[in-house]
């Protein structure tokens, strides 16, 4: 009778196992749909855009590390995958990096170099992709702009936490800061934290590659609602959205 029991109590366990696994699965198979409708209809301002993506560190730089996980892995995967995303949508994307690598120099001169690739390849917008670390088990994707920045940047920050916070757990708004690659860059800027390392449910997130389409979608469809708003309404059907 008792393993009968202990048989039966594995089985309810096992049926909830597959029950929360079949919801996970069809909720990710709604928001999948969703975002894919969205980018068909908001994807065409992104025609024609440059866009150069930043994912931080590199290199001997490992950026937040915690249990192992380094950040400059993470946010290497979401940048090339924001950028597969974008060119679908007939963007030019210029990544900083596509490696495990440094661009050289002090910290200073290799930031510099990041954002020297704007004026370099006339680039509209500069978006820096990292991970956030701390000790109070904090969670959730967040945008920074630039603080006494151009105000389209701000814009920029906002729109791309807009998306973060309809198709991530994030309840975060987008702040004001003071970053070497947000006060230096000559075009709209933002950088995007996807989330804390250090928060055990955010990390597991942060290391599935579904989860991280999720926000390299999300980041993207900020874009594509930036660049529409710097459409004059008059012109909303004209060259941007051609």
């Amino acid at each position: 009778m008792q393993r009968f029991a202990l048989r039966q109590v594995g089985l309810a366990g096992l049926a909830l196992f597959l029950l929360g696994l079949l919801a996970r699965t069809a909720w990710t198979g709604h928001v999948a749909a969703a975002m894919e409708g969205q980018l068909k209809e908001s994807g065409r301002y992104l025609k024609g855009v440059t866009v150069v993506v930043d994912p931080g560190h590199g290199g001997e730089d490992p950026g937040a590390v915690v249990g192992g996980t380094e950040e400059k892995g993470l946010v290497l995967e979401i940048s090339r995958m924001l950028k597969e995303i974008l060119e679908q949508q007939g963007a030019t994307v210029v990544l900083t990096r596509d490696a495990d690598v440094s661009l050289g120099g002090r910290i200073r001169d290799e930031l510099g170099k990041r954002v020297a690739l704007v004026s370099e390849h006339k680039a509209s917008v500069f978006v820096s992709i990292h991970a956030n670390k701390d000790g109070c088990n904090c969670w959730g994707a967040q945008t920074f702009y630039q603080k006494k920045g151009m105000p389209a940047g701000k814009d920029l920050a906002l729109a791309i936490q807009a998306q973060l916070r309809r198709l991530t757990p994030t309840t975060r708004t987008a702040l004001a800061a003071n970053y070497f690659v947000l006060r230096t860059s000559p075009v709209p800027s933002a950088m995007v934290e996807v989330g804390f390392l250090t928060n055990a449910k955010e990390k597991a997130r942060l290391q599935d590659p579904a989860y991280q389409r999720t926000v390299a979608t999300a980041v993207a469809l900020g874009l594509a609602d930036f660049f529409k708003s710097q459409v004059p309404q008059t012109e909303a059907g004209g060259a941007i959205g051609q």
